[in-house]
């Protein structure tokens, strides 16, 4: 099992969806750079502190562009012994730049199709409307993508 860095928005998607304790099922290791988990509301830092996961600051400083939460994961991504280590984030600039330096990402839809997948979860439908009635923006073409992996209709989501 891979190590996994997290970005702030991907976790509250997950909080939000009550998925974020399944993190440890896929993941060896959850690491939470420090920035990220000082912009987290305090009720999603106190489901970290309860889920055990890592907090990390990262030594090098590659990445000086994107938000503070993104910049650690990224360089914490970078760094040993959590080189080689999946970003979970949805932000697509980040995606794009961990790309290009050969630093694997994975979306909160990903993770989501991975737990449908193992069968941890039977509809990945059931957790986008958590995420619309949240109020939280759903990228139309990482949705579909998911529910193709998933084998599920985008017709059927609302």
């Amino acid at each position: 099992m891979a190590i996994v860095i997290c970005d702030t928005s991907s976790l509250i998607k997950l909080s939000i969806t009550e998925t974020l304790s399944l993190l440890p099922e896929l993941f060896r290791t959850v690491v939470i750079p420090g920035a990220v988990y000082q912009e987290c509301p305090p009720t999603l830092r106190t489901q970290i502190d309860s889920l055990g996961f890592s907090l990390e600051t990262p030594k090098a400083h590659v990445f000086v562009q994107f938000g503070a939460g993104e910049r650690e994961a990224l360089n914490l991504a970078l760094d040993e012994p959590w080189a080689g280590a999946f970003v979970l984030t949805d932000d697509r600039k980040v995606i794009n730049a961990a790309a290009r330096i050969g630093i694997k990402t994975i979306t909160a839809f990903d993770f989501f199709a991975a737990l449908k997948l193992i069968k941890r979860i039977s509809d990945t439908r059931q957790l986008v409307q958590k995420l619309r009635n949240a109020g939280e923006g759903i990228n139309e073409t990482e949705l579909k993508r998911m529910l193709e992996q998933t084998g599920e209709q985008y017709s059927e989501v609302e």
